[in-house]
Formats: structure tokens, C-alpha cells, sequence
């Protein structure tokens, strides 16, 4: 009776273990995204440049 009692308890117990970390699957999509964000800001900033020299002459 005793086995039918610490058999699932011992199951349960070695299920409970640390979960492993999390991978890092969309961490080179994340980087890329900021360096075309920081891009597009760098190419915003000229467009406004060139247009106001434009304006200018």
C-alpha cells in the first residue's frame, strides 16, 4: 500500500525540477530591427537635410 502512495509521489516530485532558460530564438531579428530603426533615422535626417538646402537655393 505503501509502494502505491510514494511511486506518484516520487513521479510528481522528480516532474518538479528547475524549467531550463528560455532560448533566445528572435534575439538576431530583434538586434537587426533596432540597427534598420537607427538607420532609418540616419535617412530621415539627410532626406530633411536635402530638402531644406533644396528649398534653400
Amino acid at each position: 500500500m505503501k509502494s502505491l502512495f510514494i511511486i506518484p509521489l516520487v513521479i510528481t516530485l522528480s516532474a518538479c525540477g528547475p524549467s531550463p532558460a528560455p532560448h533566445k530564438i528572435a534575439e538576431p531579428q530583434r538586434e537587426a530591427l533596432e540597427k534598420a530603426k537607427q538607420v532609418e533615422g540616419v535617412v530621415l535626417k539627410q532626406a530633411a537635410e536635402q530638402a531644406s538646402a533644396a528649398e534653400n537655393n
